[in-house]
């Protein structure tokens, strides 16, 4: 144990020192990157912000440790308690320790309460699942925070502000140290201890590390699982509220729905390299990045290369221990929520009221979409544009997670290298073709995804959503501001074909619409082609399908540029639709919200992919923003609970039904439909019994790959 701990310190060591030289030079030469020298308070308020990020960090650890699940919805435990207590304090005067207490109760309070309503409904649900649903409590906890000005009387007048009531200070290495810094500095050092004698010393702490490793064995041997794991969920709901209280008069309100993402990604960079289950660890690291983030922003004076590092640590290390991440990836990392679609049955498909029904329900909803324009007002058919993009880039996700197993948090950073891209050449002197600028963008934004899914190759399931969440924020925050991606002015829409002008509203939204059309196509040929039944046989079962001759490698390769192109082409007519386009256009949490719409809309269907865009896009529209974090955050828990296709497996379940009534009217024997029955209900005499054996055997498939769930 000592020569752990000796060796953990070395390492801390270590790490602090070449921080310390980049910052200060060697003999006197700076990094080339480095613009100045740093001061030695720099150095002090990297480790005081650090302290802040470990605390957030340990309440993923010991959320990871008890129910082996990535809680992104931590910094939101918190978030709203600290506008609580801002509140009160600013527009209401209680005095600030008082309304300190009163953030910190609600915070542990909710998140007992999120742990009993929410998170044990899940209980036997695979940890990817449940890893999504905390993405849906982070919304419902973002739309709380955002509401409670407007609940405590939002005209109300601030009467002063949000700062530790200790008037002490001192100044450091030309950096000013205020009442704020000093609390860090004392409260820290104490929770971290008394949660490590938590973790070690007492039967709770010990239980739910037992818990964690095999929650059954567990029960069995008397653990008190669900009480261990509602303790859990209270200290980390405490110290996230604590993490925002503390930081709140020092960095300002960043935590919550709009920012919680990026300052998340440092909290899981600490928790990567604390390989989710050390303690000490998780602190050193989140103090040593925070270190390096301060004094890169200070040595290149902006912020971006900061962001640039947290990606690559997070990457760097989930590859060396790819070994033990995929042991305890093994069995949660499963998409067990993805319904396929089936196909309408061999049986019924020569029927001339189903064949026109297919044709009339795909004709009345493409003759929908074409009147759409001509009844809105210009305003309106600039959303049923954006819903349109929205579904093309829901469709390339649905290839990437729903039917490859990938899970992806950073598909609207792959659009936005397809639109920044795009941009770039459209607004240049010299503007390429219209056609020709899609294709570039979408090889850009193929090969932005290779580069994703190469890691992909080793890292899986939570995990891989934790990098991709990671390339999503260094995305948004300092690769769009290379050079490749500026857009040098406004984005002039084409003249299609030299005689169709689209730059009115109505005539971009038929072009859009054409191009939502052609995706379907494409992502459906996809799908029943052999690529889609071997994607599919992957992700239900890897070593099943490689042992079939499934070309592992390539499989997983091809699935991320697939869905890379659709997404950068969609992100390419989204440059175009805005005509003006920046960087801030493609924030991490949108990316996140994209992954919500379509767990909402039905990740095994691109029609789940449109009915998610509509839904989720048209709730933003008419909705206040919180409103609309509301819908998608109890919409992504409901559905996830009760209906894990989604709206999607609901219309197909409306579409069965039908089918069912048709079988039964013609006395047609379906056994994939019958099978939906209880066998007592299915009456059907000799004949027809005799009639589908016969069709049966006449029009038996021929052999295919088998996936695990019996999909082909």
């Amino acid at each position: 144990m000592l020569k752990r701990a000796a060796l953990g310190a070395g390492v801390f060591l270590t790490g602090f020192v070449a921080i310390v030289l980049v910052g200060k030079g060697v003999g006197g030469y700076l990094p080339n990157f480095m613009s100045s020298v740093v001061p030695n308070g720099i150095f002090l308020q990297g480790l005081v912000l650090g302290a802040l990020n470990g605390l957030l960090a340990i309440g993923l650890v010991l959320i990871y440790r008890t129910n082996r699940i990535i809680n992104f919805a931590q910094g939101e435990l918190g978030a709203f308690a600290a506008t609580l207590a801002a509140e009160l304090v600013q527009r209401y005067r209680v005095p600030f320790y008082a309304a300190v207490a009163v953030g910190l109760v609600a915070a542990v309070l909710s998140s007992a309460l999120i742990e009993f309503a929410i998170i044990r409904r899940f209980t036997k649900a695979p940890r990817l699942i449940l890893t999504v649903v905390t993405i849906g409590v982070a919304q419902i906890l973002g739309a709380v925070e955002l509401a409670i000005p407007a609940l405590l009387n939002k005209n109300a007048k601030m009467q002063t502000g949000f700062q530790t009531p200790l008037s002490f200070g001192f100044n450091y290495g030309g950096v000013q140290f205020r009442g704020d810094h000093i609390v860090v500095m004392i409260i820290t050092p104490v929770v971290i201890a008394g949660l490590v004698w938590f973790m070690r010393r007492t039967g709770y702490g010990l239980a739910a590390r037992a818990a964690a490793d095999d929650r059954d064995r567990a029960r069995l041997l008397g653990v008190p699982v669900k009480r261990v794991s509602l303790i859990v969920w209270s200290i980390a709901g405490g110290l996230s509220a604590l993490t925002a209280v503390l930081s709140a008069p020092i960095t300002g309100f960043q935590f919550g729905a709009l920012g919680g993402y990026t300052l998340l990604a440092y909290a899981l960079g600490a928790a990567v390299i604390g390989r989710f289950e050390s303690l000490p660890i998780t602190f050193g690291a989140a103090l040593l990045i925070s270190l390096a983030q301060q004094v890169l922003f200070f040595g290149t004076g902006h912020s971006g290369p900061d962001f640039g590092l947290v990606f690559a640590v997070i990457l760097v290390a989930l590859l060396i221990q790819r070994r033990r991440t995929g042991r305890l990836e093994t069995g949660a990392s499963t998409w067990q929520a993805v319904e396929e679609v089936r196909p309408v049955p061999r049986e019924l498909r020569r029927l001339p009221e189903v064949r026109y029904g297919r044709w009339g329900l795909a004709g009345l909803a493409l003759a929908l979409g074409v009147v759409v324009p001509f009844v809105l007002t210009p305003s309106r058919t600039s959303l049923a544009t954006d819903i349109l993009i929205y579904a093309m880039v829901g469709i390339s996700l649905v290839i990437l997670t729903g039917w490859g197993g990938h899970l992806s948090f950073g598909q609207w950073a792959l659009a936005g290298v397809g639109g920044l891209v795009a941009g770039h050449i459209a607004a240049s002197s010299n503007p390429q073709d219209f056609f020709v600028t899609l294709l570039i963008a979408g090889a850009a934004g193929a090969a932005a995804a290779l580069l994703i899914g190469i890691p992909a190759l080793r890292i899986q399931g939570l995990f891989l959503g934790v990098t991709t969440l990671a390339f999503a924020v260094a995305a948004g925050n300092w690769i769009f501001s290379f050079g490749l991606f500026n857009v040098p002015g406004a984005i002039q829409r084409p003249l299609m074909f030299g005689v169709w002008d689209v730059s009115n509203e109505r005539s971009f939204y038929l072009l859009i619409l054409a191009f939502l059309v052609v995706t379907l196509v494409v992502a459906r040929n996809l799908r029943n082609a052999r690529m889609g039944r071997v994607l599919v046989a992957m992700r239900d079962n890897e070593k099943a399908a490689q042992s079939l001759g499934v070309p592992r490698v390539r499989t997983k390769l091809a699935a991320f540029a697939a869905s890379g192109f659709i997404a950068a082409v969609a992100g390419a007519l989204y440059a175009y639709h805005q005509q003006q386009l920046t960087p801030e256009r493609f924030p991490a949490d949108l990316s996140v919200f994209l992954f919500s719409m379509i767990v909402i809309g039905g990740m095994g269907s691109t029609t789940g992919a449109v009915l998610g865009a509509i839904v989720i896009r048209g709730i933003q529209y008419f909705l206040p923003y919180e409103f609309s974090l509301l819908g998608t955050g109890f919409g992504v828990v409901l559905l996830l609970l009760f209906f894990p296709g989604g709206l999607g497996q609901l219309f197909y379940m409306a579409r069965d039904a039908l089918l069912r009534t048709v079988a039964e009217r013609r006395g047609v024997l379906v056994p994939s439909l019958v099978a939906d029955r209880k066998a007592d209900t299915v009456e059907l005499d000799d004949t027809a019994v005799a009639r589908a054996a016969a069709d049966l055997t006449e029009h038996a498939p021929e052999p295919e790959l088998v996936t695990t769930g019996g999909q082909s």
